[in-house]
C-alpha cells in the first residue's frame, strides 16, 4: 500500500490532537466526521477514528497489553506482535473505510505501541510527525484525567519513547516539540507544510481562518522544563535529551541506541498490568450529569465495535 498520508506519534496528552487539528488545516482530512472519537478532555476534537482506535484495542489486546500496559521494549516486543492474528489485508480494510479520502493525517497515540505492524500495513517509508512533549507535563494531565500517579505515568511516556525510538528508524519524519506548536502554530504549520510538501504530500490549500482557531493555549495546564525534570524524574532524562536531539526534519529518521531500558520502568508499569483499568475524571469544565460528563464509550471500550 503506498502511503498518501501521514501519521502524528506521540504519548497520550502530548499536543498530538492539536497536531492532526493543525495539520487539517493544510487540507489534510481526518477520519470521516460520522467515525471520529469525542469526548470532553479534547474540546478541539481528539482527531482520532474510532474504527482504528477500537482495531488499536484490538491489536493491543492479541499482544496480551493495552495502551495503559504496553508491549516490552527490545527483543521481547517481537514475541508479541507475533501473536497479532489480524492480517495485513484486514487492516488495511478498516483503514481505508476510516480514511476514505487521499492526503490523511492519522492520529491515535496507541500507534506508537504498533508501529512495525503499521508500517508493514501502510508502507516503511510512511511519513510522521512526532510530538514531543515533557514527560512530567503528560504525566500532570493523566493524573487529571485518569487518576494515574505521576511516577506511572512517566514510566508510561518512557516506553512510549522507547518503542518510538526504536522502531521509527528509516521512516520520514518531523520531530516536533509541543512547546513550539503552542507558541507559535503559524510557524509549526509552515514548517510542517514544508516536510510535507519535502516527503511528496505538497499541502493542496489551507482552509482560510481555520488555523487561528486550532490551538487553544488556555488548555495548557502545566508547564515544566528540562531542570523540573532532571530534579523530579532523572530516571527519563536521557530517553528525553535523546528525542530533544533530534527535533527538525529527517527524511530518514536515525534514533540513537540507549541500550537496554532501565529496569525501574517495567518495575513501575508492573503496578498497574491490563487488567486494571485506571479509569476516567470527567473534566472541570464538563457539564453536570450532560452528555459531556463522563466518558464516551469509545474512549474506553477495550474490545471495540465490529472493525472487519
Amino acid at each position: 500500500m503506498e502511503s498518501t498520508g501521514v501519521l502524528v506519534l506521540g504519548m497520550h496528552r502530548s499536543g498530538t490532537s492539536a497536531a492532526a487539528r493543525v495539520l487539517t488545516t493544510l487540507g489534510l482530512s481526518a477520519s470521516r466526521p460520522d467515525d471520529a472519537v469525542r469526548g470532553p478532555w479534547n474540546p478541539k476534537g481528539h482527531y482520532e477514528s474510532q474504527a482504528m482506535m477500537h482495531l488499536d484495542n484490538r491489536l493491543l489486546a492479541e499482544m496480551g497489553c493495552t495502551w495503559w500496559s504496553p508491549p516490552p521494549s527490545g527483543m521481547a516486543y517481537g514475541d508479541r506482535v507475533a501473536r497479532i492474528t489480524v492480517s495485513a489485508r484486514q487492516a488495511r480494510q478498516v483503514f481505508r473505510r476510516a480514511y476514505p479520502r487521499k492526503r490523511w493525517v492519522w492520529k491515535d497515540p496507541r500507534a506508537c505501541l504498533l508501529l512495525p505492524f503499521w508500517r508493514r500495513v501502510l508502507g516503511h517509508r510512511t511519513p510522521a510527525v512526532i510530538v514531543l512533549r515533557n514527560p512530567l507535563e503528560v504525566a500532570a494531565s493523566l493524573e487529571r484525567r485518569n487518576a494515574m500517579a505521576p511516577a506511572f505515568s512517566v514510566a508510561l511516556w518512557a516506553r512510549y519513547h522507547r518503542l518510538l525510538l526504536e522502531h521509527t528508524r528509516g521512516m520520514p519524519a518531523l520531530v516536533t516539540r509541543f512547546d513550539d506548536l503552542i507558541a507559535d502554530p503559524a510557524r509549526w504549520a509552515e514548517t510542517s507544510a514544508a516536510f510535507l510538501t519535502g516527503v511528496g504530500l505538497p499541502p493542496p490549500h489551507a482552509v482560510p481562518g481555520a488555523l487561528e482557531d486550532s490551538v487553544d493555549t488556555s488548555l495548557r495546564h502545566s508547564r515544566h522544563g528540562r531542570g523540573d525534570l532532571e530534579r523530579e524524574a532523572p530516571q527519563a532524562l536521557a530517553l528525553f535529551d535523546a528525542w530533544e536531539a533530534l527535533v527538525g526534519t529527517w527524511v530518514a529518521l536515525d534514533p540513537p541506541d540507549l541500550g537496554g531500558e532501565p529496569t525501574a520502568v517495567q518495575i513501575e508499569l508492573d503496578t498497574m498490568g491490563p487488567d486494571n483499568d485506571p479509569g476516567w475524571r470527567p473534566p472541570p469544565w464538563a457539564t453536570p450529569g450532560g452528555a459531556d460528563a463522563g466518558t464516551p464509550a469509545a474512549d474506553v471500550r477495550k474490545d471495540g465495535a465490529p472493525w472487519t
